[in-house]
């Protein structure tokens, strides 16, 4: 029997592509401390980390045409990072993004970060419903956008005058 992770032709079986370059990413990610890794069709990689307290940080990436991957984060919140170049530039992103939740746990707010942006994703889906399913007045929407722009205002000010961890 032919494992998915071979491809025929001509009678000759060679090793997927994607299934190497995917092994060679999860077995990385093992290496950062990944608590489960779970691969689909040699394409889509999930991945889960398990933080202090029980805090779990995942992502999918998935292994496009020609060796070029596409990668999001699922969980605490989802957030897509888009195409990535190779390997390493997932591997670094990840490592860096769960050394970054690590020191975020350590602030008195994070679990007020997570909620707001786990309201924000809340609020991205509550739009889409909105605007693929109403014919919104101009005038409200005029006025919802400029709330929204506001509130991305507001957001640079407290980067700007908030201490980094």
């Amino acid at each position: 029997m032919v494992s998915r992770r071979t491809l025929r032709q001509n009678g000759v079986y060679f090793m997927n592509a994607n299934s190497i370059s995917g092994d060679m990413i999860n077995f990385r990610l093992r290496q950062l401390g990944a608590t489960s890794i779970r691969e689909i069709n040699s394409i889509m990689h999930i991945v889960r980390f398990q933080l202090e307290n029980g805090f779990e940080v995942a992502y999918v990436f998935n292994i496009t045409k020609n060796n070029k991957y596409f990668l999001q984060r699922m969980r605490p919140y989802a957030l897509a990072h888009g195409k990535m170049a190779d390997a390493e530039s997932i591997v670094a992103f990840i490592s860096e993004d769960i050394a970054k939740f690590r020191q975020a746990q350590r602030s008195s707010n994070f679990h007020t970060f997570i909620e707001t942006a786990s309201l924000m994703n809340a609020l991205t889906a509550k739009l889409e419903e909105l605007f693929l399913n109403n014919n919104v007045d101009g005038k409200l929407l005029t006025n919802f956008n400029h709330c929204i722009q506001n509130e991305c205002d507001y957001v640079d000010a407290l980067i700007d005058n908030s201490k980094p961890l």
